[in-house]
């Protein structure tokens, strides 16, 4: 009996002593598993704020515009007609491919995940293009792809590097800025050199360029006068029509 009595003794003691480690074990189990959700959390928090930021929106917009410029001068190396339009659209897959190479290195230091191709405001413009031919095609593509989308896409970049909090996002938009810049001036002398193919006005984009390429065409001494606009150069047109005689 006494036997009996001294082995429930130590069962009980054992149960007791083992109960505080299991609940230990426990315990820590559930300090472990919730600290790593947290960490988790916490890290793709992390990842949404910058792409919802500021920076992170320039990042995205900048790469959709790159990559749309990127299938636009391909398709104009397929489809139009004029040797100098596709010499500008091998220029615009050359220097957008190695501005979207950097920037999505960029992004991959900074948790963005860069779309994989153009979103559909672009896709809209590239199949707006399939449809054209000819002079038709390189007017279009000059004037929306390479006049309208490097105007917007000189803004965006221009107030990257005034208003952007980002270190390596702002140098990112301060390094490819100043082709974004050429790319502009290149299609607006393009147009220029379209416009006066086609037997038309200058139009309005053409600038100095135009206003030399006209006073060749009407003689000499009209050339300062076209610098000065469209209602310039008509009235010195007529000034020396009434002058030759």
């Amino acid at each position: 009996m006494a036997t009996m009595m001294i082995v429930g003794v130590f069962v009980l003691l054992g149960g007791l002593s083992a109960a505080p480690q299991d609940n230990m074990n426990g315990g820590n189990a559930n300090g472990n598993t919730s600290g790593n959700t947290n960490r988790s959390a916490n890290a793709n928090t992390g990842q949404g704020t910058m792409a919802k930021s500021a920076d992170g929106k320039f990042v995205m917009t900048a790469a959709a515009g790159g990559m749309a410029e990127v299938e636009l001068g391909r398709l104009a190396l397929e489809r139009a007609s004029s040797d100098a339009v596709k010499q500008y659209a091998q220029r615009m897959v050359d220097d957008h491919t190695k501005a979207n190479q950097d920037l999505m290195q960029v992004a991959s230091t900074k948790g963005i995940t860069l779309p994989t191709g153009p979103d559909p405001k672009h896709m809209a413009l590239i199949e707006r293009l399939r449809s054209r031919s000819g002079a038709d095609f390189d007017r279009m593509y000059i004037r929306e792809a390479g006049i309208k989308a490097h105007q917007d896409m000189e803004k965006l970049f221009r107030n990257e590097t005034i208003k952007g909090k980002d270190a390596d996002v702002m140098a990112f938009a301060s390094r490819t800025l100043p082709a974004v810049q050429d790319h502009l001036r290149m299609a607006r002398e393009l147009s220029g050199n379209l416009t006066g193919a086609g037997g038309g006005g200058n139009s309005n984009m053409g600038g100095g360029t135009h206003g030399n390429m006209n006073g060749n065409s009407n003689g000499n001494r009209n050339t300062n006068g076209n610098m000065n606009g469209n209602g310039n150069m008509n009235g010195n047109t007529n000034g020396n029509g009434n002058t030759n005689p």
